[in-house]
């Protein structure tokens, strides 16, 4: 006796093998057979004749740490098809914490975040074994792994300052990020744009990086730049894996600002390249021609040196130093016409929905003096969304193989009461989208693309249950119609379910059903599977 059938689909397994039909039975949260035309007996048997059978979905790039803690039910990753979630990316993450840093690292951790005012516990995380505890207690509907990001390690152990680490500061980075390692996190995240991380030079990532490799862990990077010197930007850190030996995986791969439109090749040659000479480098991409990230991300890193509060007095009294970085980082970027605000956290909401330039010209400024006193208004918390991707880039960037995919999003709540501003829709149609533009470009086969959500992830984190659907194996499946799947968020409208997913399944109970809300709470922290150095 089964527990439960999923009859008549088309299984796409997750490892690139042709679809095949057949059925797949659930046991004790696993799967325990596929095959043709199981008759066996189940206490649930579910039609899924005409849709795709998949692994559930691996989102590698989440910066939902604080979802699962919510007072709401972060719904829209599990819309998409997503039953794991990798988060703490960008050098940010929600832990460590010391009794000492706790409460600026919790104000640090949810200053950059896009997730609604009052929604938030006003605190930092001790380590993995606390946040694990804690998402236990509350009950999630999905699966969470988590990066220790390198901005919230320094702000630690050092603070928000801009300086070296002193040698015993540099001890003390390590064994912190090595505590953390063996308590199951995956790695560490580099946001090499947000201070503190922004503040580091390369020889304190090598030494760290030596600590992952010990533990076969990963880094993963935002790197220094993504426009202009992106291609310094992917030098640096292919050196620090050659010094190294770490695993590398370059966060949200892309090309901005017109200038290095159609160099694309050349980006994915180079890396190419450095796999040639025996290193191990993966990346992921989001599919989008716009890029979301605070309005703090215009401003010199030198501007955060001491933290929040010094970065808000800076902005109360602008040097033209100040002003002169911030206009041209906003030309890097393609423009003030081509960077609109998402979000004000309630403060402005006039202001959401419009252009730097358009802002500039009713409020009578420069566009940098703009910036400036739109992040004055806002306590240093603007939303912003820049448009600077060429589709071409974005879509031959997708095809290669080695290139997962990732939201670089939030789990949010479809709830308008409670999601008031319009995030990037990649929170809430990353997925679908991919799926979509796979079929209209003709991009690859059906198996190729399940496999960049599904199992190149999980190789790519070392996870051996999840990822794949074979006989064993945790049953997180996801179920959908390959022929109609697609994403309907918009920039200005972004809070939309996508259309297409069927049912979601989590440790083999329904956490999506029917394209609704089946309330399962199946989900867990998970953990690196190898604990201890290798």
């Amino acid at each position: 006796m089964y527990d439960l059938i999923l009859r008549g689909g088309t299984v796409v397994d997750g490892t690139r093998s042709r679809p095949y039909a057949a059925d797949v039975c659930i046991r004790d949260g696993r799967i325990a057979r596929i095959a043709p035309d199981a008759g066996e007996e189940a206490r649930e048997v579910v039609d899924v004749s005409g849709l795709t059978v998949a692994p559930g979905f691996i989102d590698i790039h989440s910066h939902s740490d604080a979802c699962p803690l919510l007072s709401f039910q972060p719904e829209s990753k599990l819309f998409q098809g997503i039953t794991t979630e990798i988060t703490g990316n960008c050098g940010i993450s929600i832990l460590p914490s010391t009794p000492e840093s706790r409460d600026e690292i919790g104000r640090y951790f949810f200053s950059q975040l896009e997730l609604p005012a009052g929604s938030l516990p006003q605190l930092g995380v001790s380590g993995l074994e606390e946040y694990a505890r804690m998402v236990a207690d509350h009950g999630c509907a999905a699966n969470y792994g988590q990066l220790v990001g390198h901005g919230t390690l320094r702000g630690a152990v050092m603070g928000f300052v801009d300086r070296d680490p002193e040698p015993e500061e540099m001890e003390r980075l390590k064994d912190l990020l090595e505590r953390e390692l063996k308590a199951g996190a995956f790695g560490m995240s580099l946001g090499l744009i947000y201070p503190p991380s922004a503040f580091c030079k390369s020889e304190e990532l090598v030494e760290l990086a030596k600590v992952l490799k010990k533990y076969d862990a990963l880094l993963t990077v935002h790197m220094r730049n993504e426009g202009p010197r992106i291609f310094q930007a992917v030098d640096e850190m292919i050196d620090i894996t050659r010094r190294s030996g770490v695993h590398l995986q370059i966060s949200h791969l892309k090309l901005m600002g017109k200038p290095q439109w159609g160099r694309s090749q050349e980006l994915l040659d180079k890396i190419e390249a450095a796999r040639q000479e025996g290193m191990t480098i993966t990346c992921d991409q989001y599919p989008y021609t716009a890029t979301p990230t605070s309005m703090t991300a215009l401003l010199p890193k030198w501007a955060h040196d001491g933290g929040r509060a010094a970065l808000l007095e800076r902005l109360r009294d602008p040097s033209r130093q100040l002003k002169a970085e911030i206009a041209a980082e906003m030309e890097d970027r393609g423009g003030a016409d081509r960077v609109m605000i998402a979000g004000t956290h309630g403060c402005r909401p006039e202001w959401e929905g419009r252009t730097v330039a358009e802002l500039a010209e009713e409020l009578k400024l420069s566009p940098a003096d703009t910036v400036v006193h739109a992040l004055d208004c806002c306590g240093g918390r603007v939303a912003c969304i820049y448009f600077s991707i060429d589709e071409g880039d974005m879509l031959n960037i997708m095809k290669d193989m080695d290139i997962a995919v990732g939201s670089d999003g939030y789990g949010l709540s479809f709830d308008r009461s409670i999601t008031i501003t319009d995030p990037h829709p990649r929170s809430f149609g990353t997925f679908p989208r991919f799926l979509r533009l796979v079929r209209e470009h003709q991009l690859m086969p059906l198996e190729d693309a399940v496999y960049k959500l599904t199992g190149l992830p999980a190789d790519i984190l070392g996870l051996r249950d999840r990822g794949t659907l074979a006989e064993g194996r945790i049953a997180d499946i996801t179920v959908f119609d390959a022929e109609r799947v697609r994403d309907t968020s918009e920039f200005t409208d972004s809070v939309r379910k996508p259309e297409g997913i069927c049912h979601v399944l989590v440790g083999g109970e329904f956490a999506l059903r029917q394209g609704r809300s089946a309330g399962g709470r199946k989900g867990a922290v998970i953990r690196r599977e190898s604990g201890g150095p290798v």
